[in-house]
């Protein structure tokens, strides 16, 4: 009984130390974002883009006030995108028009505004319909791109 017990606290302490293991991008992806956002502490995510099996590396941080801001990078430290949170009062009026006359208040998640690795900026709007999430996608002028369904 008792190696019983020893062995279900191995395999229970074993489990619990790996829920708490965190990712460790290369040193390349680590270095262009302490160069790009000096003194920020990141939390690390990767993401497979889908394309050819790219994988991304997602820097988590904070940007004042109080924003929450996100830095993609490649597996060779290449940056690829940037998005901060964003008030919905601040996105574009002609996208806050969209939203008002297509989607509820309530629905309106996220907002992010997105600057991508040539300064091409767009907004992406997270918003729940029928039990699903999508992002909307539009340009800097507020033009409506596309809807992308996440879950």
């Amino acid at each position: 009984m008792r190696t019983i017990i020893l062995f279900s606290i191995f395999i229970y302490s074993s489990w619990a130390a790996g829920q708490g293991a965190s990712i460790v991008p290369p040193d390349i992806v680590i270095s262009t974002f302490e160069k790009q956002y000096p003194k920020k502490k990141a939390i690390w995510n990767v993401e497979y883009s889908g394309k050819n099996d790219d994988i991304i590396f997602e820097a988590k941080f904070s940007q004042p006030p109080k924003l929450v801001a996100y830095a993609q990078y490649d597996e060779n430290g290449i940056f690829k995108v940037y998005k901060v949170q964003t008030p919905l009062l601040k996105l574009v009026k002609k996208a806050q028009v969209y939203l008002k006359t297509n989607y509820p208040v309530k629905s309106v998640k996220q907002v992010f505004s997105v600057v991508d690795n040539v300064d091409k900026k767009r907004y992406e709007v997270g918003v729940i319909k029928d039990s699903k999430f999508y992002n909307l996608i539009f340009d800097q002028d507020g033009e409506f791109l596309k809807k992308v369904q996440i879950k």
